[in-house]
């Protein structure tokens, strides 16, 4: 078996770097103009219900929440040939631009209390609340991100790769609400989209 991280050939990594500095100037460009336009109005629509504000805020999560921007970032040296690497590009490009119209469309507002964090896990949160922005929430892009980037990661593994690599994107949509940075409605947007983009791109 290919192991999990390697060295893919010059050419391959060139484009493969090249494809990710597009995506990742698309993201800032869109995600955060979204949240910028958002901002300029005070519409928003309701998505959480009641007794999702009795979830607690566990900070530990906070690592978990932010470890999609590491694994992320490897996603060259995991997929090491044009056309994964082109597969995955393509989804996540289109999960952004789906969302990217529902953040515009369906504004909303998160409703959990701003915590205070303190001690070991504070500088893991505050990272993690300065990369969510303030009204980009449904659906979650987090969620989308991590179980599209297991999906195409989990491709070449074997049961215990596999394993291993859905427990972690279902870890990471636990944390969006653990950490209090989504709400369910978001959660479920998100799994929504990664479905649907991943029947598409990835099967």
């Amino acid at each position: 078996m290919e192991p999990f991280l390697a060295w893919p050939e010059s050419k391959v990594l060139k484009r493969n770097i090249a494809l990710s500095l597009v995506l990742t100037a698309l993201w800032l460009a869109t995600y955060g103009a979204a949240s910028y336009i958002t901002g300029l109005h005070e519409t928003r629509w309701r998505v959480h219900m009641d007794w999702e504000l009795g979830i607690p805020f566990l900070a530990p999560f906070a690592a978990v929440y932010i470890s999609i921007n590491l694994l992320m970032p490897l996603a060259p040296f995991i997929l090491r040939t044009e056309e994964e690497f082109l597969r995955l590009y393509k989804a996540m490009r289109v999960e952004m631009l789906v969302a990217v119209v529902f953040f515009l469309l369906l504004p909303a507002r998160l409703m959990f209390p701003p915590p205070v964090v303190e001690g070991f896990w504070a500088p893991f949160f505050r990272f993690a609340d300065v990369c969510n922005l303030n009204h980009n929430l449904l659906p979650s892009l987090h969620v989308a991100f991590a179980l599209t980037c297991a999906a195409a990661y989990a491709k070449k593994r074997g049961p215990l790769g596999k394993t291993l690599l859905k427990f972690w994107a279902w870890l990471v949509c636990a944390a969006t609400l653990f950490t209090h940075q989504h709400h369910v409605a978001d959660v479920v947007a998100g799994a929504a989209l990664a479905w649907g983009v991943n029947r598409r791109y990835l099967v």
